[in-house]
């Protein structure tokens, strides 16, 4: 098994696209070629992470924040950062981060969140990213229909929700003239030709895009492709920021409160809003730094949120909107990356050795 793939199965599930403007994720240093046969995953590369990393010998770790969030200016060897990375140059270590591309990745860290609570019917908190989407037009003569639909279905394009493989195709007819230096798969140099040929269409996301083209241009048996893209207003595949669910039984603050420390793990949280009868059902989750948007929520009609690291005025706005809050703090509610990521690579890579680091919280509470 080589580092670059397990980084292509990384990005089939969290693709970079889907990171905020800011963020850094992906590949922070080592060789895409290098042998991974451990692989510690960590919320944070931490001394202590390194330290465990280097005692079982690991040739990757993964961790949800990137080591490198801002640009480098210098590379002090002799502390901090750079000290880390000297020595992950001289164990063979390379590091990889997987940061919001993976908080709003479909089975997420929002998502794993929203399932540890043991939330029902989840859909999204708000719209972070939606594909774009193209329609991809070729003609095809009647014989090789089937090879052309088959290659550009293989590289991703005719997906609408949950169907694969749909296209469309109208049997017309072509004409041409191969003109004097072409080589035609049908008819003669000079001679004016009429075909059966079939009007193909399918959607295309445009990250797939190119992919799809090389793929039909590959499978096509004409020296000269005829094909048209078009872009579609329509919306493609929707990711989101946060994720809303509901309790199976209406809870009250107290009981709700015990519940996320429960399935969190957490010694004490902090909570926002009356607790006096009220009844939570309606739950939105956002792990990490909660990013202000009260109106969301209150539009989700959700009745209470768990996040962390909340600001003193948006816990204002949440208290004044009647949104029960629990802050249960950025390393708890991220945590669950740990697990969430060493059960994918698990069930995909049995010959590899998992290694989970959960690190602590960096606050104490007295």
């Amino acid at each position: 098994m080589k580092c670059k793939d397990v980084i292509s199965f990384l990005e089939q599930e969290a693709p970079l696209r889907l990171q905020e403007d800011y963020d850094n994720s992906g590949l922070q240093f080592g060789d895409p070629e290098s042998t991974v046969q451990k692989i510690l995953v960590c919320l944070d590369f931490t001394r202590d992470a390194l330290q465990d990393a280097i005692k079982n010998q690991v040739q990757l770790v993964i961790s949800h924040h990137p080591v490198l969030f801002r640009p480098l200016k210098s590379v002090n060897t002799g502390t901090g950062k750079g000290a880390m990375l000297a020595e992950c140059i001289r164990n063979n270590i390379s590091l990889y981060s997987m940061h919001t591309n993976f908080d709003v990745a479909d089975n997420g860290l929002n998502d794993y969140l929203a399932k540890k609570l043991e939330l029902q019917d989840i859909t999204g908190l708000k719209t972070h990213y939606r594909d774009e989407l193209y329609k991809l037009v070729v003609f095809v003569p009647e014989d090789s229909v089937e090879k052309v639909q088959r290659a550009v279905f293989s590289a991703g394009a005719g997906w609408i929700g949950n169907y694969s493989d749909c296209s469309f195709s109208a049997r017309g007819n072509g004409t041409f003239r191969p003109l004097e230096g072409s080589n035609p798969h049908i008819g003669q140099t000079g001679v004016f030709e009429t075909v059966t040929e079939y009007r193909l269409e399918t959607i295309v996301p445009r990250f797939r895009l190119k992919d799809v083209v090389k793929s039909m241009l590959e499978a096509h048996p004409y020296e000269e492709v005829a094909y048209d893209i078009y872009r579609v207003e329509q919306p493609g595949h929707e990711y989101s920021l946060g994720k809303v669910g509901s309790l199976k039984n209406k809870l009250n603050a107290d009981e709700f409160v015990s519940l996320v420390k429960e399935r969190l793990n957490v010694p004490c949280v902090r909570t926002i809003g009356k607790t006096q009868g009220i009844k939570i059902q309606k739950v939105a989750v956002f792990c990490g730094s909660f990013d202000g948007d009260v109106k969301a929520v209150k539009e989700k009609k959700a009745d209470a949120l768990i996040t962390g690291d909340l600001k003193y005025h948006t816990s204002q706005e949440l208290e004044e909107a009647g949104i029960f809050t629990v802050d249960a703090g950025h390393y708890h509610t991220e945590k669950l990356f740990v697990m969430a990521i060493s059960d994918m690579l698990k069930n995909s890579f049995k010959d590899v050795i998992i290694i989970e680091h959960y690190g602590q919280d960096i606050f104490n509470y007295r």
